[in-house]
């Protein structure tokens, strides 16, 4: 049952990657805040706060990377990628690619 709830995610990912990518990056954005807010109040500088949050919570982007990992769809985007390269390097338009006899 859990492939349920899971399948429109996957789907999500792969075709509305744009606002997937925007919700990630607002995700992210929120948890640092609000580690910065948390060291602010034990009377840390802002600034000084700011750096120590981002050592803290590690790599923006290679959290990013393990998430989009975590998706689930990585390979899915990795062989439509080979297909559309492969496509344009033998010189045959992707949508006449796929049609068998041209």
């Amino acid at each position: 049952m859990r492939w349920l709830y899971k399948l429109p995610l996957r789907f999500r990912s792969l075709f509305r990657k744009g606002l997937v990518e925007r919700d990630l990056s607002d995700e992210l954005r929120f948890h640092l805040e609000k580690l910065v807010e948390e060291k602010v109040a034990k009377g840390v500088t802002r600034e000084e706060a700011r750096y120590a949050a981002l050592r803290e919570l590690g790599g923006v982007e290679q959290i990013k990377e393990e998430c989009r990992d975590a998706r689930g769809v990585s390979f899915i985007e990795a062989t439509l990628k080979d297909v559309r390269y492969g496509g344009a390097a033998v010189g045959v338009p992707i949508a006449c690619g796929c049609i068998p006899g041209k």
